[in-house]
């Protein structure tokens, strides 16, 4: 009689748990038990307190901020083992990707070699002017690590240093406020440092409200060991590079600076051919400029100035008890509420309460909001 299909089912069960496992090739996960764990005192930063080896970092600012000359002028010092903006440089080989302004950069290094009195000098510094898709892995990624080792291999020392200058050029049309997209950029990003060990350095643009940082989706910001905002100090002629983000430093760091017009030679035409030098601020100017700079807000903090400010514009009133003569102010009440109405739509009560009230604390202890017998104005 021939077998049922649950018979058969049965017996095909069987035969299965009875063949032998497959050997599947798995390669072990590091471990490290407790009692191993050591400290690790050796300096992983080349550039004292700004970038670590086999990082990952960001330097974005608004367009003519000057963050191309700033990075331009750090790389050349890392390739050089010359110390830069009084901070100790551990010598390593640069590859600078430039994706845009090709004889603009051409210039800028051949004025600092000048300058520095370089013009027989080899240093282990090389350029790529081409352009370059970062978003698929199987595209220039590849090609780029091969470079970066060849130069490693022609310098004799490793590359410590590659900057991809811009992030928007090597982004292939992707978009960056899209987390697959920029997540896309990350993995290769990862990937450039973990087969090369060098520190990969994005130049960056800011987003439309530069209070927010680089421009695109926060994964990129998530993944970064160091940040730098770049930008130009309103009425004078100093720019300013700020760390305001530092995974395993202290942040806050300011580099004040100025660009310094230097005449290459002329043209075909007669007409001078001009490029820009970094040159350090004085001590007192820096300090200037550290002292000026705002506080930066949280989302919450940033999200309540904005409603004071519109409410006060609105409906704001002087002449109150406790305010400033002069001042408008509206009640906190109204504050409060269009906090939570616009921040806040949605979230429980509870949830607004807290983020409003840290908010508001916050504010009135940098003494950027004021507050009295139920009013509140901006200081």
């Amino acid at each position: 009689m021939p077998d049922s299909g649950l018979d058969m089912w049965a017996k095909l069960r069987t035969a299965v748990a009875a063949a032998p496992t497959p050997a599947v090739d798995r390669k072990a996960l590091p471990t490290l038990w407790f009692e191993e764990i050591q400290p690790c005192l050796d300096a992983q930063d080349f550039v004292q307190g700004v970038l670590v080896e086999g990082g990952s970092a960001v330097v974005y600012g608004e367009s003519n901020a000057g963050k191309t000359f700033w990075t331009t002028d750090l790389a050349l010092h890392v390739a050089a083992g010359i110390s830069w903006m009084g901070r100790r440089i551990e010598q390593g080989g640069v590859v600078y990707c430039v994706l845009e302004g090709g004889t603009g950069f051409r210039n800028r290094v051949s004025a600092w070699r000048t300058d520095r009195g370089m013009d027989d000098a080899h240093i282990p510094f090389v350029a790529i002017p081409a352009t370059l898709n970062l978003l698929d892995p199987e595209a220039d990624t590849p090609r780029l690590i091969d470079a970066i080792k060849a130069a490693a291999e022609r310098m004799g020392i490793p590359v410590k240093l590659v900057v991809i200058d811009t992030l928007a050029r090597a982004f292939a049309g992707g978009n960056e406020n899209a987390s697959e997209d920029m997540g896309l950029l990350v993995r290769n990003m990862d990937l450039i440092r973990a087969e090369t060990g060098a520190c990969v350095l994005f130049v960056h643009h800011s987003g439309k409200d530069q209070a927010k940082g680089a421009r695109g989706h926060s994964s990129l910001r998530a993944a970064l060991d160091t940040e730098i905002e770049v930008r130009a100090e309103e009425g004078s002629d100093l720019k300013s590079a700020t760390t305001v983000k530092q995974r395993e430093m202290k942040k806050g760091d300011v580099f004040a600076f100025r660009l310094e017009t230097v005449v290459l030679g002329q043209n075909r035409h007669g007409e001078d051919v001009t490029t820009c030098l970094v040159m350090p601020a004085t001590e007192g100017e820096a300090q200037a400029v550290g002292a000026a700079r705002p506080p930066r807000l949280s989302g919450d903090q940033q999200a309540a100035m904005s409603v004071l400010n519109d409410v006060i514009a609105a409906s704001g009133q002087p002449g109150h008890n406790g305010t400033p003569a002069g001042t408008y102010s509206v009640p906190e009440q109204w504050w409060r509420d269009r906090f939570y109405d616009r921040a806040k739509p949605g979230a429980p009560q509870d949830t607004k309460k807290k983020a409003f009230a840290r908010a508001a604390e916050a504010l009135v202890a940098r003494r950027m909001v004021g507050m009295d017998r139920g009013r509140v104005w901006i200081a």
